[in-house]
């Protein structure tokens, strides 16, 4: 795979932006708001840059901007932006840490066509950052990981911006349990989908709630174990258009009474998670399951109730529409799912998309085989995680020749994965983008380069494998221009210079884990001019 000619021109451009005074009338917006995008990501937004940027790309016509885990982004930056008279419908300003309240304010003062504002990670954010946003348009705010926005700040947007629909405050923020009501009250009709991840969440949120949000079709209530059946089936009869519900890890639901209102969920349910959560009563586990018929997907991660019977049960029920199942084991709490269980899958599962089964202690796999021998099922799958300690190899060369259509594949810990299954996986699997071999320390680089030049990679996860060496490294950093994270923990004989060089050579802001306590101290690469390959130049000997 090879640069996109596209590409190499924005490249370009980006690197000589003084040299292109004719930008404002010659370059399209959409590739003005690439171009706004690559700088930041390349961290080339310096400041003799500035005026070049501010001359030649900043203008009326923007309408996305995206800033990703750039220092040079700030608020002198945001207020030249906002200077510029630009109607922006989509701001996504994330890991940015030097932009505080002054430079929020001013990029969205008289944004009345905003639609979807993003601010991640931004810790110097607090409560006054809203106070000139106004936008009757504005349908999606993501706030997650702002540690210092209160309470008060999300009463401020929500009460100056009432069409909301989606609001997620995830991750640590400094909001407490009483948003709920400012929330409720302010947006009413409007709020659709809810995500505060806040644990404090209690009986008394979930009725404001219900009193005042009938139109909640999504709402994550993931370690909330304050709550309990009352307050949800008062959430149940108030927002009778819920869809997705997340009880992952709510505690309180695991022993009588509270375990009751599994009876009770709504039948309007098409996705349900319940990771995590310690319910032994098998009975009400099943019921409440077997209820559910327009489920599409279903996360069952940890379930200490999952076993060959109940899924078996489940799925018999269920299992005709299902589009994503999750029964991965979790902290050892799911230790009775056998082959025997896993049968079910292949006997009643017809449509999935996305299967997990991983963690099991004695999961081959083995009775997936009618699965994905059945090739126009096969073909549907494009999320699969099979790394269980005992995965049949059997099993994996068959996905690797049936599942033609994987985007995400884990194979992590895995041991017995080969060469081959690498060399086979990409004669066959050409969307794939995402893959964990962490563990598979068969691996060498003959195949990671097979890899790198036949498949779209954006996440990959590597770590563990010691055999791999620069020139798998290089052979990403040709191939692949669009990879997003990588994790190389372990991977000794792969060099800091040859990461830099990667992450030089990728189009967007590549993450990288790469820990090597025993790194070889003398390495040195080098590129074969007849092979077109990168060997260990430091080793070599010459006559």
């Amino acid at each position: 795979m090879v640069k996109r000619l596209h590409d190499l021109c924005l490249i370009c451009i980006t690197k000589n932006l003084q040299n292109f005074s004719d930008l404002p009338v010659r370059l399209p917006t959409v590739h003005k708001e690439l171009l706004i995008k690559r700088l930041a990501y390349h961290d080339l937004l310096y400041e003799t840059n500035i005026p070049y940027v501010v001359q030649n790309v900043f203008c009326s016509s923007l309408r996305t901007i995206v800033f990703y885990k750039c220092h040079q982004v700030t608020d002198d930056l945001l207020e030249k932006l906002a200077r510029s008279r630009c109607r922006l419908q989509f701001l996504n300003i994330h890991g940015c840490q030097l932009v505080t309240d002054v430079g929020i304010e001013s990029i969205t003062r008289d944004q009345t066509e905003l639609e979807i504002l993003e601010l991640i990670k931004l810790p110097l954010l607090t409560s006054s950052c809203f106070n000139q946003l106004k936008s009757q348009k504005l349908w999606k705010v993501n706030l997650k990981n702002c540690t210092n926005l209160k309470t008060e700040g999300v009463k401020i947007l929500t009460a100056n911006n009432p069409s909301i629909r989606v609001l997620i405050l995830g991750g640590k923020t400094g909001v407490d349990s009483t948003v709920y009501q400012h929330v409720a009250q302010n947006l009413q009709d409007s709020l659709e989908e809810f995500d505060a991840c806040l644990h404090t969440t209690n009986d008394v949120c979930l009725n404001n709630l219900s009193l005042y949000c009938p139109n909640l079709r999504k709402l994550n209530l993931e370690g909330c174990t304050r709550i309990g059946k009352d307050a949800l089936i008062k959430l149940f009869q108030g927002c009778t258009r819920l869809e997705d519900l997340d009880l992952s890890y709510c505690n309180k639901l695991r022993d009588y009474p509270d375990n009751e209102v599994l009876w009770i969920l709504p039948k309007c349910l098409t996705d349900l998670t319940i990771c995590g959560l310690l319910l032994d009563n098998q009975t009400i586990f099943v019921e409440s399951l077997e209820r559910l018929t327009r489920l599409r997907s279903v996360h069952l991660c940890g379930v200490t109730a999952l076993n060959d019977e109940t899924l078996s049960k489940v799925l018999e029920k269920i299992g005709k529409d299902l589009v994503l199942l999750d029964v991965s084991g979790y902290g050892g709490f799911t230790k009775n799912l056998t082959d025997v269980g896993v049968a079910a899958i292949s006997k009643y599962c017809h449509n999935l998309e996305s299967l997990k089964i991983s963690m099991l202690a004695d999961v081959t796999g083995e009775t997936l085989i009618p699965l994905f021998q059945d090739r126009k099922r096969a073909s549907k799958i494009v999320n699969l995680s099979v790394n269980c300690k005992q995965t049949s190899l059997k099993v994996i060369y068959l996905v690797v020749q049936t599942c033609i259509n994987l985007q995400k594949f884990d194979l992590g810990g895995v041991s017995g994965v080969t060469n081959d299954v690498i060399f086979s996986l990409v004669e066959n699997c050409f969307s794939l983008n995402k893959i964990s071999l962490k563990g598979c320390r068969l691996i060498t680089d003959s195949a990671l380069i097979e890899l790198a030049r036949c498949c779209p990679l954006k996440s990959l996860v590597l770590s563990g494998i010691n055999n791999l060496t620069d020139a798998s490294i290089f052979a990403l950093a040709n191939s692949c221009h669009d990879l997003e994270e990588i994790y190389l923990n372990g991977c000794a004989h792969v060099s800091s210079a040859a990461v830099h060089y990667l992450t030089d050579c990728c189009i967007n802001r590549l993450y990288v884990q790469h820990a090597t306590p025993n790194a070889q101290p003398y390495q040195l690469m080098a590129k074969n001019l007849d092979t077109g390959e990168f060997c260990r130049a430091d080793l070599l000997q010459f006559s």
